[in-house]
């Protein structure tokens, strides 16, 4: 939000970005090339790399093609502007007197998103680029609404919003998770077990079973303790952090903590995709809290600056 007078929203990707995935595509097809060559023979050497070389087709066209949108709002006017690579900038304008409203609508996918979609009066519907700041959406929808003068649109749910009394990342703990925590423990301990005994009666184990056995035990537990990770909900209030969580004995753990008690507070890789990023607190005592997984490295942030306000911290502390 550049300030009172205008909001801008954006949708694309910037240029390394593009390089990157352009890349990434590159290497991919000159993998799958020699590969072309058991085709002939229906290997499925040949099979695999006649897929491998769609995919990276297919790649490089999202990096070659894909277009950046700009919308900037400003007093009784929507610009749009909208680019390819190589592309001319096409622009357009949509005054407020043919907008005959406007609804906010939140993403269903792996990111919590809010777009708004505005219908004209032709019957036409508009979707916007995401809003800027995910924890400002009620703030940045009323500011639209007044520039356009239309009604404020009904509010959807948010728990990230600033507005709120407190932020939530996560889904709360319930009796029904530890349940299916506990549940999945005791399979995954008895498609271990059974085997291992199973060969132990025969007196058929041998080493590579017992090597496929010690690799499964440590998936198993490489699953669980993603699971114990993936699982916590941070309640954020004024002044207090109240984390809940999957403990390893299957448990609901409760984690209380002030600002005073926090030494530092950072951003993280999520671990699983580029994408993904999480907020991590270290404790005066040592201890360090990750957060549940989020999307955007800038969405991050901003959930960060406002933890990092409703706890008073220092931004010194805030890195």
């Amino acid at each position: 939000m550049a300030n009172e007078n205008e909001v801008r929203l954006r949708k694309g990707t910037s240029l390394n970005e593009r390089l990157v995935l352009a890349g990434i595509a590159v290497v991919v097809c000159l993998i799958a090339l020699p590969g072309l060559a058991h085709l002939a023979n229906d290997q499925w050497l040949g099979i695999a790399a006649l897929f491998a070389l769609l995919f990276g087709c297919l790649l490089l066209g999202a990096a070659l093609f894909d277009r950046n949108v700009v919308w900037i709002v400003t007093s009784g006017e929507i610009l749009i502007g909208e680019q390819r690579p190589f592309g001319k900038l096409h622009r357009r304008s949509i005054r407020d007197d043919e907008l005959s409203g406007m609804r906010l609508r939140r993403s269903i996918g792996k990111s919590v998103e809010f777009t708004l979609v505005f219908e004209t009066g032709s019957g036409d519907t508009l979707t916007s680029p995401p809003l800027p700041d995910i924890t400002q959406v009620q703030r940045t929808i009323v500011q639209i609404a007044q520039l356009l003068q239309l009604p404020a649109p009904e509010l959807v749910e948010n728990p990230l919003d600033a507005a709120n009394a407190a932020i939530r990342l996560g889904k709360p703990v319930s009796s029904k998770r530890v349940r299916a925590y506990r549940a999945l423990v005791v399979l995954l301990a008895c498609s271990l077990a059974i085997p291992l005994i199973f060969a132990l009666w025969s007196g058929k184990l041998s080493a590579l079973g017992i090597a496929v056995g010690s690799f499964g035990g440590i998936m198993a537990f490489l699953l669980i303790r993603h699971l114990y990770r993936a699982s916590g909900c941070w309640i954020v209030r004024d002044g207090d952090l109240r984390i809940e969580r999957l403990s390893l004995k299957g448990t609901i753990e409760v984690i209380t903590a002030g600002g005073e008690d926090v030494a530092v507070i950072d951003v993280e890789s999520g671990g699983r995709r580029a994408s993904h990023y999480a907020i991590a607190i270290r404790l005066h005592s040592g201890r360090k809290i990750r957060s549940p997984v989020l999307v955007g490295k800038d969405q991050t942030r901003a959930v960060q600056a406002e933890i990092t306000r409703r706890l008073r911290l220092n931004r010194s502390g805030a890195r």
